[in-house]
C-alpha cells in the first residue's frame, strides 16, 4: 500500500510540473541601436592659434573693468563631407575664481593670476565662450565652416600689473 500512495503521488504531481514548465515562456527583446556619425572635416588652422593685443594697464585698473576686444582670430574646416551639416566648436580652459566667464592667465614667468583673466567671444556677436557654455555651433557650407573669435582682458580686483599675459584653450569639434 505504501508503494501505491507513492505511485499515485507521483503520478498526480509529474503532470503539474510538466504542465507549469510547459506554459512558461521566457521573452528576450534584443534592442539594436545603430550611431551614424558624421564625419570629420580638415581643420585648416595651426595647431596653435595666437591672439596678441596690447592695453594699457589703465584699461584694466579698476576691478571688473574691460579691454577693448582683439581683432578676430579664424579657424577654418574645409573639406567636411557632404553629410556633415554642423559643426560644434567646444572651448574649455582654465578656470579662475571670480570669472566664471574667463579662464585663468599666467603672467610672464608662468605663474597663475588671480587679479585677472582673459575671456573669449564669439565675434559676431560677443557671446562669451567659457568652460560652463563654451559651445559654439556654425553651419557648414560649401563644404567648409569657420570659427571667428575674439579675446579681452578682465579686471576681477583692479589689481593687473603690466606683464604679458597668457593662457591656453583647448577647442574641440563636434560633427553633425
Amino acid at each position: 500500500m505504501k508503494k501505491n500512495i507513492h505511485t499515485h503521488a507521483l503520478a498526480f504531481i509529474l503532470p503539474v510540473v510538466l504542465s507549469s514548465s510547459v506554459g512558461a515562456v521566457d521573452n528576450t527583446v534584443i534592442n539594436i541601436t545603430a550611431t551614424v556619425s558624421a564625419a570629420a572635416c580638415t581643420t585648416s588652422a595651426p595647431a596653435s592659434i595666437p591672439i596678441n593685443f596690447a592695453l594699457s594697464a589703465n584699461d584694466v585698473a579698476a576691478a571688473n573693468a574691460n579691454s577693448a576686444w582683439s581683432s578676430d582670430a579664424t579657424i577654418s574646416l574645409s573639406g567636411c563631407p557632404a553629410t556633415t551639416k554642423s559643426i560644434d566648436a567646444v572651448f574649455s580652459g582654465p578656470a579662475i575664481s571670480g570669472d566664471t566667464n574667463g579662464f585663468q592667465m599666467k603672467d610672464s614667468a608662468g605663474t597663475a593670476v588671480t587679479t585677472g583673466s582673459l575671456q573669449l567671444a564669439k565675434s559676431a556677436d560677443s557671446t562669451l565662450l567659457t568652460n560652463a557654455s563654451g559651445t559654439y555651433n556654425v553651419a557648414t557650407a560649401s563644404n567648409a565652416a569657420s570659427f571667428k573669435v575674439k579675446a579681452r582682458m578682465h579686471s576681477i580686483t583692479g589689481a593687473v600689473m603690466p606683464d604679458t599675459y597668457t593662457t591656453a584653450i583647448d577647442v574641440t569639434f563636434n560633427y553633425h
